[in-house]
This record gives structure tokens, sequence and C-alpha cells, in this order.
């Protein structure tokens, strides 16, 4: 505190004991070989306002990619079995059995697994109207 006290200030407003070779006096300007954004991106890109454009799809092809998937879980019905898309953004998907599916006991994990596949397409697809 006594230091304070005993600087003096010179006319424009700076300590006259200290050096002022490290103040800088020009108003610093980004340097562009650092840039992090590539050349060709818009500036707001790093903001995630870009969004990517999803492929679209009719719904009967939502509907037979999910039952392909479902055709490969273990346990699953070769007959009987439908899937149905519905809605259009965002879309859902349906699945039911009918009397040709017989007594099915792993219905609950079935169900569960459809909704697993209908969310990952969901991400890369949209229903074409």
């Amino acid at each position: 505190m006594r230091l304070a006290q005993e600087a003096k200030l010179n006319p424009e407003g700076l300590i006259a004991d200290t050096p002022t070779a490290n103040v800088v006096t020009e108003p610093i300007e980004p340097c562009p070989e650092r840039s992090s954004q590539p050349e060709n991106s818009p500036p707001y890109a790093s903001f995630g306002q870009v969004h990517a454009v999803k492929e679209k799809k009719a719904a009967d092809d939502l509907a037979a990619m999910i039952l392909a998937d479902l055709g490969k879980v273990a346990g699953c019905p070769t007959h009987g079995i439908s899937v149905t898309v519905y809605g259009s953004n965002p879309w859902n998907s349906w699945l039911s059995f009918g009397t040709k599916t017989g007594p099915l006991p792993n219905k609950v994990e079935l169900q569960e697994f459809c909704d697993l596949i209908t969310e990952r397409l969901k991400r890369l697809y949209d229903v074409a109207e």
C-alpha cells in the first residue's frame, strides 16, 4: 500500500516510474494462419447451427428396413409380423403381430428392438410425402 501511495502519475495517467516497453498501443488483429475454421466453412458452423439434410425415404421403404433388421433377431417370427411407419416429422413405427406368429415369448424384446431401430433410422431419414 505504501508503494501505491508513493507512485506518482504523469499527465497521461501512467505511473512515471514504470517502463512502457510492454504497453501495446495498436489494436490486435487475429492471425489468419491460426484460424480454427476451414476457409470454406461459414462463420457460424462452429456453433452447431448447420443441420445435415436427411435423406427422404418412403414410409413403406422405412417399414421394410425395420422389418429386415427385426428379422435378424433370434426368435423373430417369419410370418404374421408387420411394421407400419406413420407420421411425417417426427415419424413413428408400429409393430404388430398377427395370428400366424403363434405363441411369442419374446414379444416385448422385439417391440423394444423395433423402437431402437426406429430411433436410429429417424436420425438418418425423413419420410417422403
